[in-house]
């Protein structure tokens, strides 16, 4: 039998069968005498639960062995469920319906005669249930008066559950038209599984990305938390509620940071759309390093950084979820089409005339700088890794290249004291090789590696290291030392190529 699709609450979710001792008359539910002779109806078993907040139950309908009890032909004619004193009941709208269809008498809030001040109650009236309704579904549906509204639309903030009852259990009463025949159950609905609801961050290269990028640990933990903790803050300030089964985590591949959470309801998820709107730009800027300066993170070079808020899924293929259920929440796009990249209007490097293009050559490095011991416990080893690509034109004169020449690092001529050796360590050997430094002319700002002669062999793997005294760092040793970044050079023999590459202090090295 089918049931309304609606948002709804099931107060006949999974009854324990088992009546409760008489209620009587002394302040307890139902506040009239209730529970002294069985009758035909309950609710056994599991209802089934929605999560667009349906909840049904089937009715099931035994009639006692003994014919001649005075209820064995008894009706159902009413409902009465006992209510959450707090429940706002002026703020919610009731409704209910029987196979699918609504109720001949709506259902109401009353305030039993006879009850304790504040006691409230849901009566549902005038059913014209007999013994041939077994298997019938009855379902609820609450919703709010007005959008945002504290309605009490789940069972948690609706029924007032018995002493050491869980949330969210509920007591209702079975009453024939005699008022003779009543049976009391307790109302345990079966909850649907959580459903998540993530937000995503995907750095998304373009063709003017110089590396792979790879999100390392440090980098997922931050912004992992960062995602998972404005979106607690934000529920707790909207008043929605998250699903207790569900503890908020958050993972990365070596692409994409996934944070995920869960909401008790999708009116609870709803609650939050108009923050997702503002809150898929600020985790774009933090990602990027736009929330604290007008340039991306160094390393992002050549990406854009795509943010999405949906369902629990694999980026790209990201479902919806419970904040909007129409549309995922993307990053507007004047936001995601912003490829990251450092400012070359600052970047007054090298002194001499030559081709600065990325990838012009077939010698790269890598996007980060590794930190070792130096020679003394006074220095540390700053050091690039070179790396053989694909030259952007390999019939150019650069493209043609096949031996790593020289390098030039962009140095603070103010600091020349503070660097005490260069080291350089091809591919293959096993240990450093130290050279004295060796500088530029003065205002030139260049730190000078040359004769170094390697083949790609040689090169691909290799490092060249400067070693600075601890009263620095290559932070300030640097210049334009944006977010640690260092700036290198890989001329030719010709001297006439020299593609310009950023590198920067590697987060897990710190």
């Amino acid at each position: 039998m089918k049931h309304a699709a609606v948002t709804a609450l099931l107060i006949a979710a999974a009854f324990v069968a088992a009546p409760l001792p008489s209620a009587a008359q002394n302040g307890t539910f139902p506040f009239f005498k209730c529970g002294g002779t069985p009758t035909p109806y309950s609710f056994p078993g599991s209802s089934a639960s929605y999560r667009n907040g349906t909840f049904c139950g089937t009715l099931a309908v035994t009639p006692p062995k003994n014919a001649s009890d005075p209820c064995a032909k008894a009706d159902l004619r009413k409902i009465e469920v006992n209510i959450n004193p707090a429940c706002d009941v002026k703020n919610t709208i009731v409704k209910a319906t029987i196979n699918g269809v609504p109720t001949a008498v709506s259902p109401s809030f009353f305030v039993p005669a006879g009850a304790p001040e504040g006691s409230v109650a849901l009566r549902l009236t005038q059913l014209g249930l007999g013994l041939g309704n077994d298997g019938d579904n009855i379902c609820i549906t609450l919703s709010a008066k007005t959008p945002g509204a504290n309605a009490c639309t789940n069972l948690e903030s609706l029924c007032q559950a018995p002493p050491g009852a869980a949330p969210g259990t509920c007591v209702a009463a079975l009453v024939d038209t005699t008022l003779r025949c009543c049976a009391i159950n307790e109302v345990s609905p079966v909850r649907p599984p959580p459903r998540l609801t993530c937000g995503y961050v995907h750095p998304r290269p373009t063709a003017t990305a110089i590396f792979p990028l790879t999100i390392e640990s440090r980098r997922c933990n931050a912004l992992g938390t960062r995602m998972i903790n404005d979106t607690l803050n934000q529920a707790a300030l909207v008043g929605a509620v998250m699903d207790d089964r569900v503890k908020p985590f958050y993972n990365c591949s070596d692409t994409v940071i996934r944070a995920c959470w869960a909401f008790n309801s999708p009116a609870d998820g709803a609650k939050l759309q108009a923050w997702a709107k503002e809150v898929v730009v600020k985790w774009h800027d933090y990602a990027s390093g736009l929330d604290q300066s007008n340039l991306c993170r160094p390393w992002l070079s050549g990406y854009q950084m795509d943010v999405v808020i949906g369902g629990v899924g694999t980026f790209p293929d990201v479902p919806l979820g419970d904040v909007n259920a129409n549309y995922t929440q993307d990053a507007p796009a004047d936001k995601a089409n912003i490829v990251c990249g450092p400012d070359k209007s600052k970047v007054d490097y090298p002194k001499c005339t030559c081709n600065t293009t990325v990838f012009a050559t077939r010698f790269g490095v890598d996007p980060w700088i590794y930190m070792y011991p130096g020679r003394k416990r006074t220095t540390t080893l700053y050091c690039f890794t070179v790396l053989v690509v694909n030259a952007s034109d390999p019939t150019s004169p650069c493209g043609r290249t096949d031996k790593l020449f020289k390098a030039e690092i962009w140095g603070d001529d103010k600091q020349r004291q503070k660097l005490k050796g260069i080291a350089v360590q091809p591919a293959g050997a096993k240990t450093f090789t130290y050279r004295s430094p060796s500088w530029g002319a003065p205002g030139d700002q260049t730190i000078k590696v040359s004769q170094l002669n390697w083949t790609p062999q040689q090169a691909h793997g290799a490092q060249v290291c400067l070693e600075l005294d601890s009263t620095t760092d290559i932070d300030s040793f640097c210049i334009y030392g944006l977010a640690k970044t260092c700036w290198i050079n890989f001329f030719d023999e010709s001297l006439a190529c020299c593609p310009l590459y950023p590198s920067n202090v590697d987060p897990a090295g710190k």
